[in-house]
């Protein structure tokens, strides 16, 4: 309690004796209290006060705004409201809108001459009610009303991520000991109270009357009445003149560009769009000006950027300006490439380069490129880097400096990404196109080491370092490219060597994780002898470990993970050099749990097969799981991945039937197997319905309900006509595979037999490959006139071309003619979505 009293009677203190100053606070650049001599920054003081929050501003040493934004008293770090950094300009650099969770439910942001710039009305965290913006004068230049963070109505400064609301840093009580960081307290003086706020005028609803995008004919003729809009607006700065105003229809919670206009300084208008010009989905320009600006709390102070674009590409002249309104670069487009000559200026306008890309790459001239943090100027000739290259940091201060020849760094230090899949970069010393003596490979920023390695002969040699956030974690001697004393480190692994042999290899969970260890890897004499692992339990018998021990390389006793994939895992035991057991899980449950797994099945095996239990077998985008009994095959599973998506397909041998079950398609079927004196005899159903029966007499009618199949073959289409018996079948994805199944089974003495060479086709892939040649593109049913009744009729007419009718119901619904082979899928699969 008296810790708690000297902390509260420190911060009363304190805050009696800030709360006198009015002198501006300065601070180094690295916001430390300074002079004003030695000053970068400074703050406005006294700060104007809200409640528990305070309206901190941070200034250049120039009187160039740097920061503004409502912060707690105790806490400048913990943000409201909107938030806005600087640039060295004073154009709005980064902005951020965070959560209001205060007891101040309106927020004031001002001038420079004190009058208030802007007021915000919030509840619940976030922005709902009145937004006004007003004028250096007072006059009011835009108002809205935002509901549960959205813009509901009126003009507003921005619509476009109006819904992104950062959380505040939680606030902690402050101790004596924090006093005296970056604000030394001085968050915590009182003010006078700000000004009161300018008389507001009424700002109504907007309803628009529009036209319809013009459609593929060029009309437009119905109108769109009572659209719900809103406005978002940019003025000029010091006047109430528009820069841009852009009007947006909400559409079930979205905003979409439907107009836009620009203006001079002048009020001259320089640009009209409407809902034509933007692209059909989303508010981008799709053909017309798209005009960037400097800002300063939204207020434009220059034009930044006009690009052009034509039919949603950048195309022709594209322009960039500095603040002072001179032309900084002049670059021509086509179909959305940078390709031709861009000229480059300095800020008095004066010409400093001509430069030419081809499809967006740096073809010829001087160019400057970003690598890292660092900006590189080089030079191209047709397309490949020649001549000096230097590469300057933040600070303007040369990091390297080297000759490129033929694109290969020739003589000096370069900075260069490590390859082209990779966010870190080397800064790299050469000498004739060699590599030579200390290396470093970073993280962005160059303080960010990853490691250090040195080069001699053209081969690894000497000490290779490893860092850890800026901490070493390892060090490796190489010996002519090979590891030989020490530990090389990487991000989920680290290996030990001794003497130019691998003694250990400890990998972890993950690059962050390096304090929890998953498996551990002994070797003697550079062979595995050993594994112990930490990431798996086996039900039966929980440990915190599990051992296995190798000879010769190879599992001879304990318990091995298998480890050909991340997903599918199992895990063997041996004894004495013979497998005994597999420990598995329904790994449809545990995908997610691959860091850690939980075995709770069990499979034995006999004469090196599993004799009871499961089997697994994974192939590329399928696995296919076998059960045994007694050795004898019972049932398997085919699963099959793509991009979101998965299937499962049981099959199950039960008396003479092949049982058929199709998870995904919610479809069975029956294949029955007749193996008799007659010979050998199979029958389809599908969800009960027979569909073909090699037994059937098929004079009994001379037409049947039928359905014929398009396939690919050899380059043509063909058709085939299976028969079908009662209902005609609805379409589903089961339904084909069902047919390629009993396609391919095949004769053998036993029905046994039959269910195993089935298995063996899926389980080697032989199943794909014998029905890949015949993938079936469509299909259409045929009533029992022998006439088209539901589905796409393909037929062929002259040079390989085809005709595609849709029938839907019996009626011809639509035919495309003249289709080429390699277009009849695109086309079925049109005809298929019409509805």
């Amino acid at each position: 309690m008296m810790k708690k009293l000297i902390i509260i009677s420190s911060l009363f203190f304190l805050q009696m004796f800030l709360s006198q100053s009015t002198s501006p606070i300065y601070y180094d650049s690295d916001w430390k209290v300074t002079t004003k001599t030695n000053a970068s920054y400074y703050r406005l003081m006294p700060m104007k006060e809200l409640g528990e929050l305070v309206l901190l501003q941070d200034f250049y040493i120039n009187g160039t705004p740097q920061f503004e934004g409502y912060v707690f008293k105790n806490n400048e770090n913990a943000y409201v409201g909107d938030i806005v950094w600087y640039d060295k300009d004073g154009n709005d650099d980064n902005f951020k809108q965070y959560r209001n969770e205060t007891k101040n439910p309106t927020l004031l942001y001002y001038h420079q001459n004190g009058k208030v710039r802007k007021s915000v009305q919030y509840k619940n965290g976030v922005k709902d009610g009145e937004t006004i913006v007003y004028a250096v004068d007072g006059v009011v230049l835009m108002k809205g009303i935002y509901s549960k963070g959205k813009p509901e109505s009126g003009s507003f400064e921005r619509i476009k991520n109006n819904d992104d609301y950062d959380y505040n840093e939680k606030i902690q009580e402050v101790s004596s000991s924090d006093i005296g960081a970056r604000n030394d307290g001085e968050d915590l003086m009182t003010v006078p109270p700000p000004p009161p706020i300018p008389q507001t005028v009424g700002v109504e609803s907007q309803t628009m009357e529009l036209l319809e995008p013009i459609n593929e004919g060029g009309n437009s003729s119905k109108k769109i009445k009572n659209r719900k809009t809103v406005t978002e607006k940019i003025f000029w700065e010091n006047s109430k003149q528009i820069a841009q105003e852009a009007i947006f229809a909400i559409d079930r919670g979205y905003f979409k560009s439907i107009e836009q206009k620009n203006y001079e300084k002048s009020g001259k208008l320089i640009q009209a769009l409407n809902e034509t010009h933007f692209s059909e989905y989303g508010s981008d320009i799709a053909n017309g000006l798209d005009y960037g600006y400097y800002l300063q709390n939204n207020f434009a102070t220059g034009i930044k950027a006009i690009i052009k674009y034509v039919n949603k590409l950048r195309s022709g002249k594209n322009f960039s300006y500095f603040p002072n309104g001179k032309i900084a670069t002049e670059t021509l487009y086509k179909e959305g490439w940078r390709d031709g000559e861009e000229l480059v200026y300095d800020e008095n306008g004066k010409l400093k380069s001509k430069r030419v890309y081809k499809k967006d790459e740096p073809f010829l001239g001087n160019f400057d490129t970003n690598v890292g943090e660092f900006k590189v100027n080089l030079n191209y000739i047709n397309g490949v880097k020649e001549g000096e290259a230097i590469a300057l940091n933040e600070d303007q201060q040369i990091i390297a400096k080297g000759i490129y020849k033929n694109g290969k760094p020739f003589n000096g230090t370069f900075i260069e990404r490590l390859n082209d899949r990779s966010d870190d970069y080397e800064l790299i010393n050469v000498e004739n196109f060699k590599k030579i003596g200390l290396q470093k490979v970073f993280g962005y920023r160059l303080e960010n080491l990853e490691k250090t390695y040195t080069i001699q002969n053209d081969k690894l040699n000497g000490v290779t370092t490893f860092y850890d956030d800026g901490k070493v974690v390892g060090t490796l001697e190489y010996k002519n490219d090979e590891p030989y004393n020490g530990t090389l480190v990487n991000d989920d692994k680290a290996s030990v060597y001794k003497n130019g042999k691998i003694t250990e290899e400890t990998f972890f969970e993950g690059t962050y994780s390096k304090d929890r260890i998953r498996k551990q890897k002994i070797y003697e004499n550079g062979v595995l002898t050993k594994i112990k692992d930490f990431s798996f339990i086996i039900s039966e018998k929980p440990q915190n470990s599990y051992e296995g021990i190798l000879k010769n390389g190879k599992p001879y006793s304990g318990y091995f993970e298998t480890e050909y994939s991340r997903e599918f895992k199992q895990v063997d035991y041996f004894e004495n050099g013979i497998q005994k057991f597999q420990y598995s899980n329904d790994y449809l449950k545990n995908m997610d749990n691959y860091r850690f797994q939980e075995y709770n099945l069990k499979a034995i095996y006999k004469d090196g097969k599993v004799y009871d239990g499961a089997e697994y077998i994974l192939n590329e985008k399928q696995f296919v799981t076998r059960y045994w009994k007694n050795g004898v095959l019972k049932s398997f599973d085919w699963d099959l991945f793509a991009m979101h998506y998965f299937n499962r397909i049981h099959f199950e041998l039960k008396n003479n039937n092949i049982e058929i079950n199709d998870m995904q398609g919610k479809k069975s079927a029956i294949v029955a197997i007749d193996i008799s004196k007659n010979g050998f005899n199979k029958q389809l159903s599908i969800d009960g319905k027979v569909i073909d029966d090699t037994r059937k007499n098929y004079l009994e009618s001379k037409y049947t309900e039928a359905v014929t199949l398009y396939y690919e073959e050899n380059n043509k289409i063909i058709s085939k006509k299976v028969n079908v018996q009662d209902e005609p079948m609805e379409p589903s994805e089961g339904v084909e595979l069902f047919y390629k199944v009993y396609a391919v089974v095949a004769e053998f003495p036993t029905v046994q037999e039959v269910f195993n060479n089935l298995a063996d086709k899926f389980k080697s892939n032989k199943f794909i490959e014998e029905t890949d040649e015949n993938l079936i593109i469509t299909g259409l049913q045929i009533d029992s006139t022998g006439k088209p009744k539901d589905g796409i009729l393909i037929t062929p007419t002259q040079n390989n071309t085809y005709t595609l009718q849709l029938y839907i119901g019996r009626k011809l619904m639509k035919t495309v003619e003249k289709v080429s082979f390699d277009k009849v899928k695109e086309e079925v699969r049109k005809l298929e979505r019409i509805d």
